[in-house]
C-alpha cells in the first residue's frame, strides 16, 4: 500500500465549507481596495500586479472548495487535487517575489543624492514619505546603489527555485496516490520548496534590517509593512514544513490534517496570513510608502548623460503638452465668461427696451 503525503489542508470535508465561504467573501471584499490602488492616479504601481491576481485568484479556489466540501465526485477530482494544492503552495511564495522590487525601492531610494534624486523612483512619486536628500547634508551613494540592485537582481531569480519545485511537487499530486516512488519524491520537493522560501525571506528581511541602519532616510513605515508580511509568509512556510511528515495511504483516513482541530490549524496558520498579509499590502498605499513611482526601480544602473538628455527632452514634451493644455483649459474659460458676459448684457439691454416701450405706451394713452 502506497504512503503518500497529505494533502496541505486536507481533503475538502463538510466541514471545510463555512471557512471557505468566509474566506471567498473576505477576498472578494478586498475587490474594491485593489480596484482602488490600481486605478487611483497617486497609488498606482505595477509591483502590485501580481498580489492582485493572487487575490482573485483565492476567491476561485475557495469558491471550488466549498463546492468540493458538498460534492463527492469533485473531492476526489485528480485535477482539483492538484491544483488546491498547488495553490497553496504557490501563493505565500508568490506574494514573498512580490517583495522583491517593493524592498528594492525602499533601499534604493536613500542611498540617492541631491545632485541625481530626480532619476529615483521616490521623484515620481508625489507626498513620499521618504524624505528628499538636502545639499550639504545626504551624500550620494553609487556603490550602496549598486550592490543594492545587484541584490535584488540575484533575490528575483533565487525564488524560482522554491517556485520550481513547488509547481513540479503539487501540479502531479495526484500520482503520488498510486506511485510510492513519486510519492517520496513529491515530498522532498515540497520540502525542499518551504525551505528555500524561508531562507529567501529571511535573508530579504535582513537585508531591511542593514537598510534601517544604515540609510537614514530610509521609510520607516516601510520597513515596518516588510516585516509584517515576512512574518506572514514565514508563519505559513513554517506550519507547512510541521504538517509535511504526515503521511496517509487514502485521501479518506482520518489523519490529523482531517480533524476539526486540524482544519482550525490549516485556516489559522495557512490561510488566514495570506490574506492578512494580502489585506496590508492594499490596505497602505505602497506608492508613497516605499516611493515605488508607477513602475518601482526599473534601472538596472545609474542614468548616463545620454539616457538623462533623453529623459529631460520626454519631461520637456510632457510639460510643453500640459501647458498647452492648460492654456486651451484657460482659453475655454475666458470664451466661457465672456459668453455669460453677452448674454447678461442681451438680457439688460432687452429690459430696457421693455422698459422704454412699457413708458411710450402709456403716454399714448395719456394722450388720448
Amino acid at each position: 500500500m502506497v504512503s503518500f503525503p497529505a494533502p496541505v489542508g486536507g481533503t475538502p470535508l463538510p466541514v471545510d465549507f463555512a471557512p471557505s465561504v468566509l474566506f471567498a467573501v473576505l477576498y472578494g471584499l478586498l475587490i474594491p481596495l485593489e480596484a482602488y490602488r490600481l486605478f487611483h492616479r497617486r497609488s498606482r504601481t505595477t509591483l502590485l500586479i501580481g498580489t492582485v491576481a493572487f487575490a482573485i485568484e483565492r476567491i476561485v479556489i475557495f469558491s471550488l472548495r466549498a463546492a468540493q466540501s458538498r460534492n463527492e465526485k469533485r473531492r476526489f477530482s485528480n485535477g482539483l487535487i492538484d491544483y488546491m494544492q498547488a495553490s497553496f503552495a504557490l501563493g505565500s511564495i508568490g506574494i514573498a517575489s512580490d517583495l522583491v522590487n517593493i524592498v528594492r525601492c525602499l533601499l534604493v531610494n536613500p542611498t540617492y543624492g541631491p545632485a541625481r534624486f530626480e532619476e529615483c523612483a521616490a521623484a515620481r512619486t508625489k507626498e513620499c514619505m521618504m524624505e528628499p536628500p538636502v545639499e550639504g547634508v545626504h551624500e550620494d551613494m553609487p556603490k550602496q546603489r549598486f550592490w543594492i540592485r545587484r541584490f535584488t537582481d540575484f533575490y528575483g531569480l533565487a525564488f524560482l527555485a522554491s517556485t520550481v519545485p513547488g509547481i513540479i511537487a503539487n501540479t502531479h499530486f495526484h500520482k503520488a496516490i498510486d506511485s510510492q516512488k513519486e510519492a517520496d519524491n513529491i515530498y522532498k520537493l515540497r520540502v525542499v520548496s518551504s525551505s528555500v522560501c524561508i531562507v529567501l525571506t529571511i535573508g530579504l528581511l535582513a537585508s531591511v534590517v542593514w537598510g534601517k541602519m544604515n540609510l537614514h532616510r530610509i521609510s520607516l513605515r516601510g520597513v515596518k509593512v516588510i516585516t509584517t508580511v515576512i512574518l506572514l509568509v514565514n508563519v505559513i512556510a513554517v506550519y507547512r514544513l510541521a504538517v509535511m511528515p504526515l503521511r496517509e495511504n487514502s485521501l479518506t483516513d482520518p489523519i490529523r490534517l482531517n480533524t476539526p482541530g486540524g482544519k482550525a490549524a490549516f485556516y489559522l496558520l495557512h490561510v488566514l496570513p495570506e490574506w492578512l498579509a494580502t489585506a496590508t499590502l492594499f490596505g497602505i498605499n505602497v506608492r508613497k510608502t516605499f516611493g515605488t513611482g508607477p513602475f518601482g526601480d526599473w534601472r538596472g544602473h545609474d542614468e548616463t548623460e545620454k539616457e538623462k538628455k533623453k529623459r529631460l527632452k520626454r519631461w520637456e514634451k510632457k510639460a510643453a503638452k500640459k501647458a498647452a493644455k492648460a492654456g486651451n483649459s484657460r482659453g475655454d474659460i475666458e470664451l466661457s465668461e465672456k459668453r455669460e458676459e453677452g448674454m447678461e448684457s442681451s438680457s439688460e439691454k432687452g429690459l430696457v427696451e421693455k422698459q422704454d416701450n412699457s413708458s411710450l405706451i402709456r403716454e399714448v394713452k395719456g394722450a388720448s
